[in-house]
């Protein structure tokens, strides 16, 4: 496994339990479409050798597009990750930073 796919994984599990909150299902499979979705177009736009940020189609929600925005920076600064690592990496993340009212 690669480095900044193992401290991803390592951060969310050793969060401390004072930000933890639990998480809906509705907000699960939010962040798991987002992230799936988005690392596949990733991924696609990267062996057809095209811009991804040209071909992710941005979601109207702020909090989902920042996903978006910290998956595209993600593959633009570490061309080494799979898609499932990137979808692992955004869901996290998404799970993470979602707004303190969406549960």
């Amino acid at each position: 496994m690669n480095r900044a796919f193992l401290l991803a994984v390592t951060l969310a599990v050793s969060a401390p339990d004072v930000m933890a909150q639990e998480v809906s299902e509705g907000v699960k499979r939010a962040c798991r479409s987002t992230a799936d979705q988005t690392a596949r177009t990733i991924a696609y736009a990267k062996r057809a050798k095209l811009d991804p940020a040209s071909q992710v189609r941005k979601v109207a929600d702020s909090w989902l597009e920042g996903v978006q925005t910290h998956m595209l920076l993600s593959a633009s600064r570490a061309d080494h990750l799979s898609e499932g690592e990137l979808a692992a990496l955004g869901y996290s993340y998404c799970v993470e930073r979602r707004p303190t009212n969406v549960r």
